[in-house]
């Protein structure tokens, strides 16, 4: 017998109105439907089976939270009186167990980001952690899409599942659910607070069925999606604009994933997502896991490099012979803890900790940054030194030259504050940043290639196989590789990203890592020389001051000190790819200086034997014909 039982409350951060609707199916098929409006109770009984959503609240209908402001963790989860829903699941059952999930719904005129609203659930006061994540406190958009029978195109977000054994005669549990703006969410502009006068609703809802309901982390039938991997992994953190990505590599093309997993990091199979183009965007982003994205529509790749901490005391031993240096030892980490599971040994790497943000990981720009002008730099053209040009990330067009590191960070700023709309990008300045690469984050992808998960771990290649090859077209064209490890520049540029050779230019040695990390245009990073606290300008048209180019807030660059054995307070910058993986591979390493005050990272085309991931030198701040630059996007409101 089958019988189900769906209840529905509305929850909204102005006003919130309750709505209930009962459905179950009899052992003859018929279809029953009840509804009643702001009732205290309501129950169906068929049978055996008896399953009873109780609004604890006599005035449940009136509950509100009118003129919401940000608050922080503690008083979000302490709210009382109209700032909390409370709810009752009862259920007495014979012959079979029931299945029931909480699952949210956001109402259509909702507007506030759901990156900046927390949801909070507890029973008797104590934490329950959602279905997805396995996380007692979620933003909204964290939540896994709920795999409830009568939502369609991942409508609905999972808060918590429960079987109820047909052994329970008499099921009870309370619950109390709580929402609130996080208290991040303060940025004032022009003397007015962003998010004034916006809103955000969703409906609570209860459904039943005797039997399991599907969880959503649990292997899809689907083809496009995987399970979710084992590695430990944080889950890829999709802001708003962003759509996870798989490659068909029997019909070739990329296709759209779904949300609860595209990727197998222990298999080196790393998460993809992009951004497209307004024409078909609402296509993309309503359509079920399989649909074709084409490269027409894209205009922005990025991969996810999860949270984790390295063993940062072997790794003299490990590369002892730099012509061959062996794993670095890497472990994800669960959320954003910052404390190593062996501080003797292990270090988090400092790539996630972004100003006073702990990010669960970062996306990385999957190839070297273009523009959408087609501005490139050849020849050196003047006009390719405009931050208002619109950034890409593509293969097959040539990287984004002759623009001043200044003009590099600022452009990749204004995809977030002034062309977010390009990219279909919320607008919010609290729940993501997009930023030009530091040199720290460049060091989180190299360690990571040179892992368990990365290139080095892909048994496909074996010992003497696994450097990343470099991208040596002469003419900087994107996702490149060469014919061999360290290839002469050639203006022959066939071993395109998606091939078996282009494969190889990759930082896993497959299609879902990160390109032109060797060769291709040498890629300048936000690492400059320390002075007095800020960085050695240079030629890198950064400017004192409040107008122009201003030189940037301190989370958006490292800065070193005068030698590499000092480069950091304790000598050593961990992470950093300097002195620890100094030479690995052969790759050139000269550190900066106050003339060369700037890192770049990765050779040209031209370097052959000295180009690689653990390449460095040091790099004026002005235009040049080979220097390039990459895009990060980072979650803050986690």
């Amino acid at each position: 017998m089958e019988e189900k039982r769906n209840l529905k409350g509305l929850i909204a951060v102005c006003l919130l109105v309750l709505s209930l609707v009962l459905i179950t199916v009899g052992t003859t098929f018929a279809f029953f439907q009840y509804s009643r409006q702001g009732t205290a109770e309501n129950k169906i009984e068929t049978g055996t089976l008896t399953f009873i959503y109780d609004e604890k609240r006599s005035d449940a209908n009136k509950i509100s939270l009118t003129n919401a402001f940000p608050m922080s963790e503690g008083e979000g989860k302490t709210q009382t009186g109209n700032g909390v829903f409370e709810f009752q699941v009862r259920a007495k059952t014979k012959g079979a167990d029931i299945s029931y999930e909480i699952y949210l719904t956001k109402e259509e005129e909702s507007t506030l980001p759901e990156a900046v609203v927390r949801v909070y659930l507890t029973s008797e006061e104590t934490a329950l952690q959602d279905t997805l994540n396995k996380k007692e406190l979620n933003y909204y958009n964290e939540l896994g899409d709920s795999k409830v029978p009568e939502l369609n195109k991942g409508k609905g977000k999972t808060l918590y599942q429960e079987t109820i054994e047909n052994s329970d005669r008499d099921y009870t549990k309370d619950f109390k659910f709580r929402m609130w703006i996080d208290e991040k969410a303060n940025q004032v502009v022009n003397g007015s607070w962003i998010y004034n006068d916006m809103t955000f609703s969703v409906k609570v809802n209860v459904y039943a069925q005797n039997g399991a309901i599907d969880d959503p982390t649990a292997p899809s039938t689907n083809p496009y999606q995987e399970p979710q991997d084992k590695s430990g992994a944080n889950v890829p953190a999709l802001v708003e604009g962003l759509i996870p990505v798989v490659y068909d590599g029997a019909q070739q093309k990329w296709v759209k994933a779904g949300y609860a997993g595209w990727y197998n990091y222990d298999k080196q199979e790393w998460a993809n997502a992009v951004t497209v183009t307004a024409t078909h965007r609402n296509t993309y982003q309503e359509a079920e896991p399989g649909i074709e994205i084409p490269m027409e529509d894209i205009n922005t790749m990025l991969v996810w490099i999860p949270r984790y901490e390295y063993n940062y005391t072997n790794m003299e031993t490990i590369g002892q012979d730099i012509n061959k240096p062996e794993a670095i030892d890497i472990n994800f980490i669960n959320g954003v803890n910052d404390t190593p599971s062996d501080s003797a040994n292990y270090k988090v790497h400092p790539a996630f900790n972004f100003g006073d943000d702990k990010l669960t990981g970062i996306w990385y720009g999957k190839f070297e940054t273009s523009n959408e002008e087609a501005i490139y730099g050849d020849n050196d053209d003047s006009r390719a030194n405009n931050s208002s040009l619109t950034p890409i990330i593509k293969p097959g067009v040539p990287s984004w030259r002759f623009i001043s590191l200044s003009n590099m960070f600022y452009a990749s700023r204004k995809m977030q504050t002034e062309k977010y709309e390009v990219y279909g990008f919320k607008n919010d300045l609290v729940s993501y940043d997009i930023h030009m690469s530091k040199n720290s984050e460049w060091g989180a992808v190299a360690y990571l290639s040179q892992s368990k998960y990365g290139k080095y771990g892909n048994a496909i290649y074996g010992e003497n196989d696994k450097e990343v090859y470099i991208n040596n077209c002469s003419n900087h064209i994107t996702g490149i590789a060469g014919d061999t490890v360290n290839a002469a520049p050639s203006d022959i540029c066939t071993n395109t990203y998606d091939t078996i050779q282009g494969q190889k230019a990759s930082t896993t040695g497959n299609i879902t890592g990160i390109y032109d990390m060797s060769g291709g245009s040498y890629d300048r990073v936000m690492g400059a020389l320390d002075n007095s606290g800020k960085p050695t300008i240079a030629s890198s048209e950064f400017v004192e001051g409040e107008d122009g180019n201003k030189i940037p807030d301190s989370k958006y660059y490292d800065l070193y000190g005068s030698s590499i054995d000092t480069a950091c307070s304790d000598g050593v910058c961990y992470g950093h790819a300097l002195s620890e993986t100094s030479a690995w591979y052969g790759d050139f390493h000269t550190y900066i200086s106050s003339t060369l005050s700037w890192f770049a990272r990765g050779g040209g085309d031209y370097d052959r034997a000295n180009a690689g991931v653990f390449y460095f030198n040091g790099s004026y701040g002005a235009p040049k014909s080979t220097g390039s630059f990459r895009i990060v996007l980072v979650p803050t409101g986690v």
